[in-house]
């Protein structure tokens, strides 16, 4: 299937998963309020430890190794990785349970929640049929699409019937957690022809080793991902986490449109670089990485200049507080989208999850001690700040150690380096007239500032030729052209 119906399906994917947020948090915000959203959202960062560690990385090895085996069409040796991968998960899925249930009952700030980590304990143990690298694999993201909108518009349609008090918090984790269980199974159902059995034939130990490096890796972006809500809840309290919360869903729900297109191109880049095709291997990164400049840099500026108005749409009026929060976070927008895309699909294809492993340990060191250190003072913009700078820096060492990899890549050029400034200098004379249209209340200034700004943005980058903006100009004439 070609990148662009690959594309497609990813940015209605994505649609899919942001309109869900967008209908549903204003009304789950203003019926929760900060402290029992802070409570669920405390428990679902920590509970993401567990899930990384009911895994162990598979998901991100598995699109590696399967890559390999399909390109080279050994069916016979993707069946047995596949089904290796899955028996291997599901006996840490279970191993990962017991870890939780046992330091739930030990530790008492976790106990007072038990029932909310109860439920999210479902999650966990179902993690194993977590197989979406299968489908990225196979390319087969309409079955993604239609997946994910079912799950959605089930999910809807429970949420405004049963949540109408904050005391049902409960019933908002069960809505988290048993619509994707239930997607999980049927997901591992429709797939059992992959699937080897056979005991005698299948290998585990080959795979222990980059498993575990995958997984130590993966353990530390977790903990420098979710250790400011952890760390918010325990050193201050559940409302710190439910404003700082609401401000990270809010940027997150950006995120995915610049993530996509790495997932698209990861197994066109995973096979290029097995066979060390050097033209392909830099015809994918500079897709993506032209991508992330063109699209992050808006963005990250719309994020900032309304993030009033996001918030208090979004989330309501007892929400405000976290305005400048997320502010403060929605730099993070471009920075950790380039560095998972390095990270994931630059870096651990040439084998060098070591590397990857070493950066992001630093990583959890510094932001866990920005956290310390930030948070007492600056309560959730503290810990915005921490998860910013840390950021920053990942994604600065990842692009160092990828350029001692690709000595003769050029991460920085003409077109990029006008791209970030033709985006800061709208986003300035954005600011100046976003002042005139607030006059006009939220709803207007949401839906005409991001067309103003985008218009006199793309104008200026097809005015200066940016490379890339001609070549999707050109695709969309030959299209046109078809129909």
């Amino acid at each position: 299937m070609s990148v662009s119906k690959n594309y497609l399906y990813n940015v209605l994917l994505i649609i899919s998963n942001t309109i869900f947020p967008i209908i549903t948090f204003p009304y789950v915000s203003r019926v929760l309020m900060p402290e029992y959203l802070g409570k669920v959202y405390f428990v679902q960062g920590v509970i993401g430890y567990f899930i990384i560690l009911s895994v162990l990385g598979a998901p991100n090895y598995g699109i590696k190794e399967l890559s390999k085996a399909k390109g080279i069409g050994d069916w016979e040796s993707f069946k047995k990785i596949f089904t290796e991968l899955f028996l291997m998960t599901v006996f840490s899925s279970i191993v990962s349970l017991l870890i939780l249930l046992f330091t739930v009952n030990i530790y008492g700030r976790f106990y007072q929640e038990k029932i909310i980590f109860y439920i999210f304990g479902l999650q966990v143990l179902f993690e194993c049929f977590h197989i979406n690298h299968f489908f990225i694999v196979m390319e087969n993201h309409k079955r993604r699409l239609v997946r994910s909108f079912v799950i959605r518009i089930l999910s809807l349609g429970f949420l405004f019937y049963f949540i109408k008090t904050p005391s049902d918090y409960y019933l908002y984790a069960l809505l988290l957690v048993v619509p994707e269980v239930i997607a999980r199974i049927i997901d591992v159902i429709s797939v059992r022809e992959y699937f080897n059995f056979n005991l005698k034939e299948l290998n585990f130990k080959r795979h222990i080793n980059s498993m575990m490096v995958i997984f130590l890796y993966l353990f530390t972006i977790g903990i420098y991902g979710s250790i400011d809500t952890t760390m918010l809840g325990i050193m201050i309290n559940d409302t710190e986490v439910g404003l700082y919360s609401a401000a990270v869903k809010m940027y997150r729900m950006v995120l995915p449109v610049i993530l996509t297109l790495g997932i698209v191109l990861s197994p066109r880049i995973i096979g290029a670089i097995k066979r060390k095709e050097k033209e392909n291997i830099y015809k994918n990164i500079d897709i993506f990485i032209d991508y992330c400049f063109i699209v992050g840099v808006p963005a990250t500026a719309l994020m900032v200049i309304l993030a009033p108005e996001f918030t208090i749409l979004f989330s309501g009026k007892s929400f405000e507080p976290a305005i400048l929060t997320m502010m403060i976070m929605s730099p993070c927008l471009g920075f950790l989208a380039l560095g998972s895309f390095i990270g994931g699909q630059v870096l651990l294809p040439n084998d060098l999850e070591k590397d990857i492993l070493i950066i992001s340990i630093v990583g959890v060191f510094i932001n866990i001690g920005l956290n310390y250190f930030l948070i007492p003072i600056y309560l959730r913009n503290g810990a915005a700040l921490a998860t910013l700078l840390t950021e920053i820096l990942i994604a600065l060492v990842k692009v160092y150690r990828m350029k001692k990899v690709y000595k003769d890549y050029n991460v920085l050029n003409r077109d990029r380096n006008m791209t970030a400034l033709v985006g800061v200098g709208v986003a300035i004379f954005i600011l100046w007239i976003t002042q005139y249209i607030r006059e006009f209340g939220n709803l207007i200034t949401l839906l005409a500032i991001p067309v103003i700004y985008g218009v006199i943005y793309f104008i200026i980058l097809v005015l200066l030729k940016n490379k890339r903006v001609m070549e999707w100009l050109e695709f969309a004439k030959k299209k046109s052209r078809r129909h």
